[in-house]
């Protein structure tokens, strides 16, 4: 007889997304690159939508995506 096997238990860790859905186009193909000089670009590579804006320190690449779409939403609105 032999002992029982004991079931191993990995834990998952969440991680933030690196491609984001465009509002204009709706694809999943809007990335944000962080350039020297603390200037961010989120372009779309689907319908070639682009916004740069300077960013202070402690943003994250979400941050900057979730200020391109208000300002969109804003100017469409």
């Amino acid at each position: 007889m032999g002992r029982r096997r004991r079931r191993i238990v990995r834990v998952l860790k969440k991680t933030l997304p690196k491609v984001f859905m465009c509002p204009q186009c709706g694809m999943t193909a809007v990335r944000v690159r962080v350039k020297e000089g603390g200037l961010a670009v989120v372009a779309c590579g689907s319908c070639n939508l682009s916004f740069e804006q300077p960013i202070t320190g402690g943003k994250e690449p979400i941050d900057v995506y979730n200020q391109f779409v208000d300002m969109y939403i804003a100017k469409r609105g």
